[in-house]
């Protein structure tokens, strides 16, 4: 099998997929690439002309070594012959890539694009726990690629990421971006630009391509878990109040929030052009959930939370209360389908920008599949994209 790896003496990255999906020893020929962008800070992984992998850059330091390259005297010769190593100082396309390996008569596999435009998109947003290894390596990575293979997410807002990445995406045959030991993002489609904004374990997100043209941008979050607002509201010792639980989320996951879509806003503009999606674990309930009608949830209090209030203002739907209005009927908790007595709430979202994006259907998965392998239920959305080229 083959792996790839870059640090910066303090900090580094890996690349490993599962011995089935990465096997180079098998008797046939390959082509193995990497091209790191410095400008964009990203590395591109390719493996027989199709990019497999796309890693952010942006949390390491230099990565000048001071030595030149060479190959490996740990190679084993008996199982892999090196037939021609190249290193081009500039950043080489990816068809450039895929023409080299079809120039010495490799085939590439298709790449996912749709033949016809995408009418319909399935999103997932889960954190997966500790990188879905909570339950044991074996048993929980595959219980993880089972349930996105059963909830039939085309894409992937992951966050708890935590080195299990590519093997999930190799599992699923998904193209895959790294953002940080935390946030990741896995696509049917093929990704054609990535996007580093705010903090590398934060956010960011990437550009990808549905069908020729087609673009839709999709970002991954994760923002602070603490306060621990649950916690406070378990404790029935303690007196909580609903300018309390504000002015402490303000202290973090409300900043945080802001900050955010001070950086998204360019791609917001654009988001009649190329609509955006936003999904992740915000650690923080919604206003929408929060009212007079659903008190009785809360200890009587109704809170204008900031965080999903932020992100009305800056034009997101919240593509599962799109869909279920009622928060009475509907409450869609996504914590903690592993702890019954953990304090009950909706804290992961999909949030939708640009009006040719809307949400049909919106459903949590977790608390109906034995051995759930994340304290986070998973959130799924159909999102309809009208008006596709």
């Amino acid at each position: 099998a083959w792996a790839w790896n870059v640090g910066d003496r303090e900090n580094r990255l890996d690349y490993r997929p599962p011995s089935v999906s990465g096997m180079i020893a098998d008797g046939t020929r390959h082509m193995l690439a990497f091209s790191v962008d410095p400008a964009a800070a990203e590395a591109r992984l390719y493996r027989d002309g199709v990019n497999v992998a796309t890693y952010s850059l942006s949390g390491l330091g230099s990565l000048a070594s001071g030595t030149a390259a060479k190959v490996s005297e740990l190679i084993d010769g008996d199982q892999v012959d090196i037939e021609d190593l190249q290193i081009v100082p500039r950043v080489i396309p990816a068809d450039q890539i895929q023409q080299r390996w079809q120039a010495g008569g490799g085939t590439v596999n298709d790449e996912g694009l749709s033949p016809s435009p995408v009418r319909r998109l399935r999103v997932m947003a889960w954190n997966i726990w500790h990188g879905g290894r909570r339950d044991g390596n074996e048993a929980g990575l595959s219980a993880t690629i089972e349930a996105i293979k059963t909830a039939g997410a085309d894409v992937v807002a992951m966050q708890e990421t935590y080195g299990s990445g590519a093997h999930i995406a190799a599992g699923l045959g998904y193209h895959y971006y790294l953002r940080s030991s935390n946030l990741s993002v896995m696509s049917r489609y093929p990704i054609r630009q990535t996007h580093d904004l705010y903090e590398p374990f934060r956010f960011g997100g990437v550009t990808l391509e549905l069908s020729r043209g087609q673009l839709v941008r999709l970002f991954s979050l994760w923002i602070h878990y603490l306060p621990d607002y649950g916690g406070r509201m378990k404790d029935l010792q303690e007196q909580v109040t609903s300018a309390l639980l504000l002015a402490e989320e303000m202290e973090t996951r409300g900043q945080e929030i802001e900050d955010i879509l001070t950086q998204l806003a360019p791609y917001l503009s654009e988001s009649e052009q190329i609509p955006v999606i936003v999904g992740g674990d915000f650690n923080s309930p919604s206003h929408l959930d929060w009212r007079q009608d659903t008190a009785f949830r809360h200890r009587e209090l109704v809170v204008d939370w900031p965080v999903s209030l932020s992100m009305k203002a800056a034009g997101f739907l919240d593509a599962f209360r799109e869909v279920h209005p009622d928060p009475v009927q509907a409450p869609g908790f996504t914590w903690s389908p592993k702890f019954a007595s953990s304090w009950k709430d909706r804290i992961d979202y999909i949030y939708l920008h640009g009006s040719s994006l809307s949400a049909s259907q919106a459903e949590v998965y977790g608390y109906e599949t034995p051995n759930w392998p994340s304290d986070h239920a998973a959130v799924v959305v159909d999102v309809d994209i009208a008006g596709a080229p």
